[in-house]
């Protein structure tokens, strides 16, 4: 880490801390991101999935390093921050910076699944925004290969996943129901890419409504009730649709996108 020249503090999370950082007799600011070692197997995974992957719509990994205390990784700075802030500092976003968005993470997510991986915890503060107003995908600690997650199903689900933590991977509010229930009829309580697909659905509802979501919840357990229990086959209804193209001024079409990647049933999404 000698190597760098670290600034200001451009992010927190529960277990870490983003600087802005140069590299020492350069030009190139980075971002430069610490995290606690107790969160070393989310850091190797992270590490490992940023390696496999080269796209200009996901964040671009440099080098990692560790000291006593800490596990440092080198990452591309994007002078924008991420769609949470966003979401927390515009009173209102044009219809055509979502749809640009929302094309954006499209093909992030396309690259991410024809890569063999699965996101698990796509949400706002895990898409970046850099200077062009392009999305850079990022925050793949609890990704998981689809192959790994298929080798779960064959034997069972419940050994290795209780042993990995899948059933708790994600942020609740961003997670689709079948991840709350192993209800046959739902696929079994399994990630997929179709899980992922809701939480980019729910995100696009975020964009498009500034920061709503199309349920209400603060408790995993009240969001688990209201997507099992109440929710029938969808979770924009039509008077929903309805505001956001009549009132919003967001086409049709997109609208009936992301109402397509809310339905109850993965096969359907």
């Amino acid at each position: 880490m000698d190597r760098y020249h670290i600034y200001e503090a451009i992010g927190r999370g529960k277990h870490s801390v983003v600087y802005k950082g140069r590299r020492k007799k350069t030009i190139q600011h980075y971002a430069i991101k610490s995290v606690d070692k107790s969160q070393r197997p989310r850091v190797l995974q992270e590490v490992q999935v940023l390696r496999s992957l080269s796209h200009d719509l996901v964040l671009k990994f440099y080098a990692w390093y560790e000291t006593q205390n800490h596990l440092w990784l080198i990452l591309e700075y994007c002078v924008g921050g991420d769609l949470l802030a966003l979401l927390r500092q515009d009173e209102a976003l044009p219809p055509k910076s979502v749809a640009a968005f929302g094309a954006d993470l499209v093909v992030a997510l396309r690259v991410l699944h024809k890569s063999g991986t699965l996101h698990c915890d796509l949400k706002p503060s895990n898409v970046l925004v850099d200077e062009n107003g392009r999305l850079k995908l990022c925050g793949f600690g609890l990704a998981r290969k689809t192959a790994d997650v298929a080798k779960d199903v064959r034997g069972g689900g419940s050994a290795e996943g209780a042993k990995d933590g899948l059933s708790k991977r994600g942020t609740p509010c961003y997670m689709a129901p079948e991840l709350f229930s192993s209800d046959l009829h739902l696929d079994g309580a399994m990630f997929s890419p179709a899980s992922d697909v809701w939480a980019f659905g729910i995100m696009m509802f975020e964009l498009m409504t500034l920061g709503e979501r199309p349920y209400k919840g603060d408790s995993v357990g009240a969001i688990a009730y209201q997507l099992i229990t109440e929710l029938s086959e969808n979770a924009i209804s039509e008077t929903k649709l309805e505001e956001l193209t009549s009132r919003s001024g967001y086409s049709r079409p997109l609208c009936d996108a992301v109402r397509g990647m809310l339905q109850k049933r993965p096969r359907s999404r």
